[in-house]
């Protein structure tokens, strides 16, 4: 599997958002466990991403015109 980053700082240590060439997205954040309303499987790992990461990424999907 390879990915891009399509938003995020420029730097490797910071919250980010990738897509692969899987079509899917991989999401680099602080991992947060026990938050009221969300629960992961065994093997998943929630992480938290400022809002600004995410908008940047659809910003940047919606400009290459990608879909998913």
């Amino acid at each position: 599997m390879k990915a891009r980053k399509v938003a995020g700082c420029h730097k490797d240590e910071c919250p980010a958002v990738y897509i692969t060439d899987q079509g899917t997205a991989l999401a680099q954040g602080t991992p947060v466990q026990g938050v009221e309303g969300v629960s992961s499987g065994p093997g998943e790992l929630v992480v938290e991403l400022p809002l600004d990461v995410l908008r940047e990424a659809v910003r940047a999907l919606e400009e290459e015109g990608a879909t998913a």
